[in-house]
């Protein structure tokens, strides 16, 4: 074990000295710390308008919390993944004397780290937010940080490194824990339809006693109902049983054996993260062990000449795709569509239908503003600069396709929307046309983000600014849609939100094709 603590204790050091020699850590410094003020305050507001500021929705906040973790913590452990173990770690670790167990120990003290920070922040939080009385917060975090570390060590060292336990075995255990997840899902979504589309069902749901049976999961929101509500039979009775479990589980982990067969599964995990880490840094959307998408035999007519050909191999990248420029975003705007289509059965929603479904897809381009595009991509190939034309058409054929894309996304999110409200085409083709808009503001700001940051604060500080440029642009939309809302109606306020929409557009690409230029020569 000293070996392990001189590992973590020296990379620790390490990253922190290369931190801070980077002038930029200061700004994200500056910067999260504003954040996290600024979400204690947002969250806060939250917690009091929800009427959950007591010691009954403290309890609720951390069952969920359990049952949103613990199942699919359990599932990655049984598949063998979850434990990050870098290069360097398997290169040294995995050779040294040091025995397996003590390894994936090694591997999950970042979750120990980070469940030990929670309790302490949850102190304050508990006391000033729920009103729980001090000792109570305290016991809290005595629990959450030996108890339910214990269990979860012992679990993870049990389904990670038992050789006893058959793929078969750790399979059915899988689909056990997949079902109780459906389960929780399907009953929540009953209750909520039940209880008249409110969410009142959730605090009834949590203290209902057989739930508070299931083993593990279920014992834990017992115990958390004991040290916050008071003493009950069954609260008891599950906490008792809690305990014994995680006392029962540690001589389990403690007395396995283990030789280390799970270094094989290890080094490839290693290896997808390493992978996924490499993407991730470059803005991609990457997923560790996913599996790689299998691509088509495809060719395609190279028809015109110059920045045309950006437009057709990215034409030809697509047609290898199984479903060529589909994917999983589409199905989440027309998820977005239908859940507002179905809200605007409501005539009081009715009335904003399309102003909801304006701010819906506003909302998507900026979450998903961080990440990279094919126009992202472009910009790192030599190709692009070297293409003997002008930028504002390179500009064009490397995002065309793009916008294409935005089309559809927009046609998916409004037609659920239209149907119902019986919204007439005009509006339907300014909706989309606004969501149009709003994602080439996404692109066009990639080339500002690139020309002005350069490699000086690396991706992350690249993102942030396309985050905080996308917020801009909403920002000023809105502003004029409700502003011209007060004085001219509904419908004037849509037209001059979607006009501030379009010259800010005009005004991003203008200043993207300028500094394209600039980073040509």
């Amino acid at each position: 074990m000293e070996a392990i603590k001189y590992l973590y204790k020296t990379s620790f050091k390490n990253q922190l000295k290369k931190s801070v020699k980077k002038p930029v850590t200061v700004i994200y410094c500056i910067l999260t710390i504003a954040y996290l003020v600024w979400m204690y305050h947002v969250f806060q507001d939250i917690v009091i308008k929800m009427k959950i500021d007591t010691p009954e929705g403290l309890v609720t906040v951390l069952s969920v919390v359990a049952l949103f973790f613990l199942p699919g913590n359990l599932i990655t452990f049984a598949k063998r993944k979850g434990l990050i173990f870098r290069k360097s770690d398997v290169h040294l670790l995995f050779a040294s004397p040091v025995t397996p167990k003590s390894i994936l120990v090694y591997a999950y003290l970042k979750n120990i780290i980070m469940s030990i920070v929670f309790g302490i922040i949850l102190i304050p939080i508990g006391i000033l937010w729920f009103h729980v009385p001090v000792y109570k917060v305290l016991l809290y975090f005595l629990v959450s940080s030996v108890v339910e570390n214990v269990l979860e060590i012992s679990l993870m060292v049990i389904l990670y490194g038992n050789e006893s336990l058959s793929k078969r075995t750790l399979n059915i255990f899988r689909k056990v824990l997949l079902l109780f997840i459906v389960a929780i899902g399907v009953i929540g979504v009953y209750l909520y339809f039940d209880y008249d589309k409110s969410l009142a069902f959730v605090g009834s749901f949590l203290s209902n006693p057989y739930l508070q049976m299931v083993p593990i999961i279920g014992w834990s929101i017992a115990c958390y109902r004991l040290l916050f509500l008071g003493a009950t039979t069954l609260n008891i009775i599950c906490t008792c049983l809690y305990l014994i479990s995680a006392v029962l589980l540690f001589i389990i982990a403690y007395r396995m054996s283990c030789t280390g067969l799970y270094y094989q599964d290890a080094m490839k995990f290693a290896d997808d993260y390493e992978e996924a880490r490499k993407r991730g840094q470059k803005g991609e959307v990457a997923i560790v062990g996913g599996k790689k998408a299998k691509l088509k035999a495809a060719t395609i007519e190279y028809k015109g000449n110059y920045a045309k050909a950006i437009f057709y191999r990215q034409i030809l990248e697509y047609k290898k795709k199984r479903f060529f420029i589909f994917g999983a975003y589409n199905l989440l705007c027309l998820g977005i569509g239908i859940v507002i289509a179905y809200l605007s059965k409501d005539m009081k929603v009715r009335d904003y239908a399309i102003f909801i479904a304006a701010g819906a897809g506003a909302y998507c381009t900026f979450i998903f503003s961080g990440f990279a595009t094919k126009w992202s991509k472009e910009l790192g190939k030599p190709y692009t600069y070297l293409i003997p034309d002008s930028p504002l058409k390179k500009l064009w054929y490397a995002t065309v396709i793009e916008h294409i894309r935005a089309i559809i996304d927009g046609l998916l999110i409004v037609l659920p929307v239209a149907i119902v409200t019986k919204m007439n085409i005009v509006a339907v083709i300014l909706s989309v046309f606004c969501y149009v808009c709003l994602q080439a503001n996404k692109l066009y700001l990639t080339v500002l983000s690139e020309a002005l940051l350069g490699v000086t604060v690396g991706e992350v500080g690249k993102q942030w600014l396309r985050m905080f440029g996308m917020s801009i642009c909403i920002a000023a939309a809105i502003f004029a849609a409700v502003i011209l809302e007060k004085f001219a109606g509904l419908e004037v306020a849509f037209l001059g939100m979607i006009i501030v929409e379009v010259v800010i557009t005009a005004i991003i690409a203008v200043a993207a094709s300028v500094l394209f230029k600039k980073m040509e020569t």
